[in-house]
């Protein structure tokens, strides 16, 4: 099978699959390359794709509405070159704050807002049901008085599907709260479950969310990244479940498959954060990447 129709060049990747592994092909800025999958899937390669794609984008700290601003012309990107599902980085919109402490404590929690009802939120799911896409975004929620490290899915109605948050908190247990639950989330493309930055080191978080039959895990993220630090880890999970991983952060985009081995990486710069000054200058890079993964095979 081969490789979509793309306005860029296009890397096409076959891997054994499990689940949903068989044809993978990822959008990135190079030339084609193709390794050989194993002949255990030959179905899989008819089935129809999902084209997912992650927003890599640095944040701005605290200042939702340039966050905002800065990531709609991307995610608009995404879905003209045929994204079903976007995801952006985790805490995009408020540029993870909880990770400057001298923010004063009102000042950060403000920067919460309900969810479906705050004004930012409404503004993301008019931008799905525009774009007639599944859009993941990351936040931070306000719930009457307690914050959570939010991720939301968004349907192409621009309505709510659900929404995750984040249960390994770390140095956010002094501002946020921890979830506790493990959701999956059906969609046409079958079940999606998120997770969101350190969970993923979690080997139990992630399998929780897999027993419940995930077909694909995304993670938007914001720590640690490229190959050393964070891809042997994004593998292993990987590996454990038999189940394809994208992970989405402010300097990588990583897809591995349910084998462990890795889809796409790209790395985007070495920051994740800029100031206002720097908006538009060589510290800001950003891109819009794809994945191409075949539909999980019909129950």
């Amino acid at each position: 099978m081969s490789a979509p129709t793309l306005r860029q060049p296009t890397r096409t990747v076959l891997l054994p699959a499990v689940a949903w592994l068989a044809i993978a092909a990822c959008e990135v800025q190079s030339a084609e390359r193709v390794a050989e999958s194993t002949a255990e899937q030959p179905a899989a390669a008819d089935r129809p794709n999902v084209r997912v794609a992650g927003i890599v984008l640095k944040w701005i700290r605290g200042d939702k509405a340039a966050n905002l601003r800065r990531v709609e012309p991307l995610i608009r990107q995404a879905a003209e070159r045929g994204a079903q599902i976007v995801c952006t980085t985790e805490c995009f919109l408020d540029g993870y704050a909880i990770a400057d402490k001298s923010i004063p404590l009102d000042t950060y929690r403000a920067l919460g807002e309900a969810i479906p009802d705050g004004p930012s939120f409404r503004k993301l799911a008019a931008l799905a049901d525009d774009l007639d896409i599944h859009l993941i975004a990351g936040m931070l929620e306000a719930d009457g008085e307690l914050r959570y490290n939010t991720a939301v899915l968004i349907g192409p109605d621009g309505k709510l599907i659900g929404k995750y948050r984040k249960q390994k908190l770390q140095h956010e247990l002094v501002r946020n709260t921890p979830g506790s639950d493990s959701p999956t989330f059906a969609t046409p493309y079958g079940k999606i479950g998120l997770i969101i930055c350190a969970d993923r080191t979690e080997a139990d978080i992630v399998g929780r969310i897999c027993a419940r039959g995930a077909d694909l895990v995304i993670c938007p993220s914001g720590g640690m990244f490229g190959e050393k630090k964070n891809d042997p880890i994004v593998q292993a999970r990987s590996r454990e479940n038999r189940i394809p991983i994208v992970f989405v952060h402010p300097a990588e985009f990583l897809v591995t498959g349910s084998d462990g081995k890795i889809v796409a990486r790209e790395l985007v710069g070495d920051r994740l954060l800029i100031d206002p000054a720097q908006i538009g200058g060589p510290e800001d890079s950003s891109g819009v990447y794809t994945v191409d993964l075949p539909l999980p095979a019909a129950q």
